[in-house]
């Protein structure tokens, strides 16, 4: 007589090998898959992802498509020639799953970001993490990305261990930056805003100009280039322009006061003070005539002689044109005891605050990292727009592998040049690198964005689709022979 236990053995074992539990597991899979296409097509990857294809159900479905394919085989025991294309086919799915898994496991999938001219070997992950600096402490805590549904939903959460409060949420967030005045002369510097008026490309741009970091200081459109100094920074006079460039500098003197001192394409050159008086009354608007033999001009929106920056986010429109990159989060936060210190923190960013005691907290919003055996350099960016337009047509990155330690320029200049586009990537050493996005120069230098990839699952992925291919035309091959044998016994 057969025990409990016996009993539920083979009532397990008949489901796993019972055809309505295959057609069921794949029944499943095909209104996932198809759930899941939708989900990408109207919001992006990353909320696929999250909602199915890095879920946990969706891995417990292929698992159980995997027992029962390998426990459909076992079923036919002991094996016979007849059985090798039925078997080919199952192996190659179980290789197909098994590399996936190792994929999942072992696989790098980020993204490595490089200035033009600039070595990095930091590939920066689709997982995120917090990490609090509380005097010799260090404490982490991982904050997975969330989509634009759940985080519009979020509700305030108190992270104890990390002495902060998570106010708001954004999934793809838009930085909105913003100069205020200060009284800090260590953190502040003065800052400008203008808007081109009569700009060729049409539009009449507006942006500020701020002295307290050089992306900020210098803005280059077209022909012309744009900066703010003080009269003491030498180093930002002698910031080059990028070819034949006119060129209008905003000096503030020692004194306080406010100048202008332009430069033509041809080298002619013109100066002059800005009526300050006449920007505070706002009744008049300031133009500036550079004197370019260009029909710009110049019109200066306001002037703050002590200022600091201020980013804030907002939720970022979708946008199907080129050059746009997976969402990326940003948080509001606060200290528990201190509700007052909220502040926005963007991936990559990080936040320094004092607690009630007057004990400094620092708090970063970091992508978990890994590092490659090499470095990889940006020796130029290109890009081609369409015709007639500043729309982007194609762009593309020419990298150098730079192995051991950093080189002088020279050493660098010599080594190979490799050239990455959208459609051909560049395979090193175990790793993948496509050109994925970029980030356009305004205010800062070009940056290229280079998806990188590891899948130490390819070759059993590979191999076993070619098993399942070659299987199932054995299969039918079989079918159509032992038909066309009985054909002549009916007969």
């Amino acid at each position: 007589m057969k025990t409990r236990i016996e009993w539920f053995l083979e009532k397990i074992w008949s489901i796993l090998i019972s055809l309505k539990l295959a057609v069921l597991v794949i029944a499943s899979l095909a209104i996932t898959l198809s759930a899941a296409t939708i989900l990408e097509s109207k919001y992006d990857t990353r909320t696929a992802q999250y909602f199915v294809y890095r879920a946990g159900w969706f891995y417990a479905l292929l698992s159980l498509l995997g027992l029962n394919i390998l426990a459909v085989a076992l079923s036919r025991l002991p094996w016979k020639k007849k059985h090798i294309p039925f078997l080919m086919a199952h192996a190659g799915i179980l290789m197909i799953l098994t590399g996936s898994w190792l994929t999942y496991v072992s696989g790098v999938d980020g993204s490595i970001r490089i200035g033009e001219g600039e070595v990095s070997s930091t590939v920066e992950l689709d997982q995120f993490t917090l990490v609090m600096r509380d005097g010799e402490a260090t404490r982490t805590a991982d904050f997975p990305w969330v989509p634009e549904m759940i985080a519009r939903k979020f509700e305030p959460m108190e992270l104890p261990e990390m002495k902060i409060r998570i106010e708001r949420l954004i999934s793809d967030a838009e930085p909105r930056v913003r100069f205020l005045p200060s009284t800090d002369a260590q953190a502040a510097a003065p800052a400008v805003k203008i808007k081109i008026l009569g700009a060729p490309m049409g539009g009449t741009p507006e942006f500020w100009l701020w002295s307290g970091a050089p992306a900020w200081a210098s803005q280059s459109m077209g022909l012309a280039r744009f900066l703010i100094r003080k009269e003491s920074q030498k180093d930002l006079a002698a910031v080059p322009g990028a070819g034949p460039q006119a060129r209008l500098d905003f000096v503030v003197t020692n004194q306080g006061k406010l100048r202008f001192e332009a430069t033509s394409i041809r080298g002619e050159k013109k100066s002059g003070l800005i009526d300050l008086a006449k920007l505070e009354q706002k009744e008049d608007p300031v133009i500036i005539d550079p004197g370019w033999r260009m029909p710009i001009r110049i019109e200066l929106k306001s002037f703050l002689p002590l200022a600091v920056n201020q980013t804030d986010y907002i939720q970022k429109k979708k946008s199907a044109g080129m050059g746009s990159s997976q969402p990326q989060p940003a948080m509001q936060i606060s200290l528990l005891r201190r509700p007052d210190s909220k502040l926005w923190l963007g991936l990559g960013d990080r936040a320094d605050f004092t607690d009630e005691t007057g004990l400094p907290i620092s708090i970063g919003y970091y992508p978990k990292q890994v590092f490659l055996p090499y470095g990889i350099r940006l020796k130029k960016f290109e890009m081609t727009h369409n015709p007639g337009t500043m729309d982007p047509a194609s762009y593309s990155s020419y990298v150098q592998v730079v192995p051991g330690l950093k080189k002088n320029e020279a050493e660098l200049d010599a080594l190979p040049v490799h050239h990455i586009t959208m459609n051909e990537p560049l395979p090193m050493e175990n790793y993948t690198f496509y050109q994925a996005s970029y980030i356009p120069d305004q205010p800062r230098p070009t940056v290229t964005i280079l998806s990188v990839n590891h899948d130490p699952g390819r070759f059993l992925k590979y191999s076993g689709s070619i098993l399942l291919i070659l299987g199932s035309v054995m299969l039918y091959l079989s079918k159509v022979i032992q038909k066309r044998k009985k054909e002549p016994v009916r007969a």
